[in-house]
């Protein structure tokens, strides 16, 4: 939010370089952006891809693991989760399919069709996806 706000305070001053920005025209500013910008922050979680893998890790269900029971885990285990979390989360199980990482049994279950600890072995290893590293 910090660079936002200095971004628009050097726009402002290149409109007019003879106006002076004093603290009051920051402080209303801040205040502006703040409101317009609400949820304007990087959440604490980690990234969704690793909170699926650990999910269905960690609750090692011999058939496989459920949408619910991993939205449950990752509810439990995690704070700031965005308002959408099952859309969101079903957008990325989806794409964890797609990518080889997990498989969607006929059941409706998830499991990880490659061995986390092996990714830990080799980091240098990535997977690519339309021009971007995926990890």
């Amino acid at each position: 939010m910090e660079k936002l706000k200095n971004s628009v305070l050097f726009r402002l001053k290149a409109l007019n370089p003879s106006a002076s920005i004093n603290s009051t025209h920051a402080s209303f500013i801040q205040d502006r952006l703040q409101h317009v910008f609400k949820s304007f922050h990087t959440p604490t979680h980690p990234p969704y891809a690793q909170m699926i893998k650990r999910a269905i890790m960690e609750l090692k269900e011999e058939s496989g693991s459920t949408e619910e029971a991993i939205s449950e885990f990752i509810r439990r285990e995690y704070e700031d989760l965005p308002l959408a979390h099952g859309t969101v989360l079903n957008v990325h199980l989806r794409k964890l399919c797609l990518d080889g990482i997990l498989v969607c049994k006929e059941t409706g279950r998830y499991v990880l069709l490659v061995d986390c600890d092996n990714e830990k072995d080799n980091p240098n290893q990535r997977r690519k996806r339309n021009g971007l590293h995926i990890e």
